[in-house]
């Protein structure tokens, strides 16, 4: 009985990686074949040809070691250094028709489309070191804390390729199988996915439909190129260490004024931003182009670098 009991506890991947034999899996298929139309054939020898990632799997399960620091002193040694804004001001003049583009289409400025792409995956330079297909295999049929979310992005990963008639097998991306320069889920990407460079497919591994992917979601998300987005305020004293900064943090201008925040505005409501960068607070304040840039990361240290790296290209 023991015996039975530990190889019901046993992870799958330590008996077989072919994904198209599961029950798991199996179940899968039957969903996909029954709900969207697609070969059981095709799926089963698309499953079977993925490849299990156990270190992807500890990403999510708790036991790795050692994972990426995404701390904001981090941050502003990475991005926000001039070699890294030299890197963006060479991109934005490799892309300009494709950033020109984007402007006629969405409205939305090339510094700020540059400035996701930078912190997404330098330029392209990382954020492609795995086949999606592998990270969300093993991620959907394995324990860990995001498994119904990762199985829901396998669903929409077919629906994906099968759409813009993408190999499945060759579709590269990250640890989390987000895709291409922008680093976009696939139920991301279905919904934001351009086709800017007219070749007939909306490819997260084009560079200039992946410029035309962000302005989609800027636009769409309410972004405006007049906004400042974030700006330094005058601090005095040590009150603001007690103000409560977490993501969409926000407050009225008398409330940053009793803890001692001068803004350059008479009314109103802003974000307050406020990370430790190592050896003291940067503080910030953002407006409502800052709440959009969350909408793609939920994290202020994110948000933060991509809207002070768009600045700093202008």
């Amino acid at each position: 009985m023991q015996k039975l009991l530990l190889l019901i506890l046993v992870p799958l991947y330590l008996f077989s990686y072919n994904y198209a034999n599961c029950s798991q899996c199996i179940k899968f298929i039957e969903h996909m074949h029954s709900r969207y139309g697609f070969s059981k054939s095709y799926l089963k020898e698309i499953l079977a040809n993925a490849t299990h990632k156990q270190k992807v799997l500890e990403r999510y399960n708790g036991t790795l070691k050692n994972a990426t620091d995404y701390s904001w002193a981090r941050y502003k040694a990475k991005i926000l250094v001039p070699q890294s804004i030299k890197l963006g001001k060479n991109f934005m003049i490799k892309y300009s028709h494709s950033l020109k583009r984007a402007k006629i289409l969405y409205g939305i400025d090339k510094e700020i489309i540059t400035a996701f792409i930078r912190v997404e995956s330098k330029f392209g330079l990382y954020g492609g070191e795995y086949k999606v297909l592998d990270v969300l295999t093993t991620l959907a049929f394995n324990p860990n804390r995001k498994k119904r979310y990762f199985k829901k992005e396998l669903e929409k990963f077919f629906i994906l390729t099968r759409k813009a008639n993408l190999n499945p097998l060759s579709v590269k991306g990250s640890f989390a199988g987000a895709m291409g320069y922008v680093q976009q889920m696939p139920s991301i990407y279905l919904r934001y996915g351009v086709d800017l460079n007219q070749d007939s497919k909306k490819d997260p591994n084009s560079m200039s439909d992946c410029i035309g992917s962000i302005a989609k979601f800027l636009k769409y998300n309410g972004w405006k190129n007049h906004r400042t987005t974030v700006i330094k305020p005058v601090i005095k004293g040590d009150n603001y260490k007690k103000l409560r900064s977490r993501v969409l943090s926000k407050y009225n201008i008398n409330t940053f004024i009793n803890n001692g925040i001068y803004l350059p505005y008479k009314s109103g409501n802003f974000y307050y931003i406020k990370l430790y960068n190592g050896k003291n607070y940067d503080i910030y304040i953002g407006d409502n182009n800052y709440k959009v840039i969350t909408k793609y990361n939920h994290s202020k240290q994110y948000a933060l670098a991509i809207s002070l790296y768009a600045k700093y290209l202008k």
